[in-house]
């Protein structure tokens, strides 16, 4: 882990999306968003976790690869009965593209840190109404 990696990553806008791909609501590290509270409560949830399966490790994947892994994420979600709508994550490099996955509802920190791991993806974004967004290190990122 480099402070680097570290400052990437608090440094990008996590967006949830709309079903046309429009942000509807952006969470910042360390910052409370009061549009992303407007998306939890109109889905009835108490809290999110942002979460992708590009780029493994931080590593940029052909598109190909990272399409694939986005599928078998959103199914294992889908089969565990997670909500999870569109987000993207836009870095402050522009030369980094943007990473999609999902905002997914209600998912409890230590199994999206288990998914987080099963998709070798060193954190997540953790989102609770009312608060501050939080990054999580994975097991990945600490191994």
């Amino acid at each position: 882990m480099t402070d680097e990696l570290l400052a990437a990553y608090r440094g990008t806008r996590y967006a949830v999306l709309d079903v046309d791909g429009g942000s509807v609501a952006e969470a910042l590290i360390g910052r409370h968003r009061p549009d992303v509270d407007s998306v939890l409560q109109a889905q009835g949830a108490a809290s999110g976790v942002f979460i992708t399966a590009w780029n493994p490790r931080s590593v940029p994947t052909d598109d190909t690869a990272n399409a694939e892994a986005h599928a078998r994420m959103s199914a294992l979600l889908s089969d565990r009965g997670y909500t999870a709508l569109p987000h993207a994550g836009f870095g402050e490099d522009p030369a980094w593209r943007a990473e999609h996955g999902f905002f997914v509802l209600d998912l409890a920190e230590r199994d999206a840190l288990e998914i987080a791991v099963e998709f070798d993806q060193n954190a997540v974004v953790v989102v609770q109404r009312g608060a501050a967004a939080r990054l999580v290190l994975s097991d990945v990122m600490t191994s």
